[in-house]
């Protein structure tokens, strides 16, 4: 495991991150919206399924999904993050959301799932990992993972200044290989564009402090509220561009 896969295992980093992290939007317009909506025109109905939401954070697809599903499993290492996900979800008034704080190695469900979906988790980062992933499913598995992650920019600079590698997570690749080498079928649908993210200003310099202490810096407060600065729209809206490179992976449980 990588260093940096390490740091995206970690609880405590997921918990200081989830203060900043973007939470569920309602509309049919949201990245989320589009994404499940190329899901289901390629063949998964989550309508009055069992769903396994696997690394979920705060809930942007969870809650969507419990709308259509008849119950969702969200797992997450983070706390903080299945509490912010609840409160979203009490706001929608959806009662069929399962909450369980666990890591995926020592997650033991007792039944197992018509569709699991995991959209973006670094928990999959072994052969084991992936072949838990596929026997947790009765139906079908959703996978969604980059090919290629182009830093944001808004750190861009700041990793830079800070003398830090960016961080490269691309898990399509060994899934599809994986797929591949147990000769399973699977649907491969690319997708590439941009999230263009709001932040308030303390929210945005939570996740650059966050992010640079995740990899070893100790950053200068001062310099990194300079910083973001360039970033401020005329409104007063601190605006993050990241340009992303990732693929849905879509294949039959048996």
């Amino acid at each position: 495991m990588t260093n940096d896969s390490k740091r995206y295992t970690n609880k405590d980093f997921w918990n200081n991150r989830a203060a900043s992290f973007p939470r569920f939007e309602a509309g049919d317009d949201t990245y989320e919206a589009r994404m499940l909506r190329l899901a289901r025109e390629n063949g998964v109905d989550f309508c009055g399924k069992t769903v396994l939401d696997v690394g979920c954070g705060s809930g942007m697809y969870t809650i969507r999904l419990a709308q259509q599903a008849a119950s969702v499993t969200a797992l997450d290492i983070s706390d903080e993050m299945l509490r912010i996900l609840m409160q979203d979800a009490a706001a929608q008034d959806l009662a069929n959301i399962r909450p369980v704080c666990s890591d995926w190695e020592h997650f033991a469900p007792a039944e197992r799932f018509q569709i699991v979906f995991a959209s973006m988790t670094p928990a999959l980062t072994d052969d084991a990992a992936r072949e838990k992933l596929h026997a947790c499913a009765l139906e079908q598995v959703v996978f969604m993972g980059f090919t290629e992650r182009k830093t944001s920019d808004v750190m861009a600079g700041l990793y830079a200044h800070y003398d830090i590698t960016p961080p490269q997570f691309a898990d399509a690749p060994p899934m599809r290989a994986w797929l591949q080498a147990r000769n399973i079928p699977h649907t491969v649908l690319p997708v590439d564009g941009q999230w263009v993210v709001p932040h308030s200003r303390e929210h945005l310099l939570e996740a650059c402090i966050a992010n640079l202490r995740a990899r070893g810096a100790q950053p200068d407060m001062a310099h990194v509220a300079a910083h973001i600065e360039a970033f401020r729209d005329q409104d007063g809206t601190y605006v993050e561009r990241t340009e992303y490179s990732l693929q849905m992976i879509i294949w039959q449980a048996s």
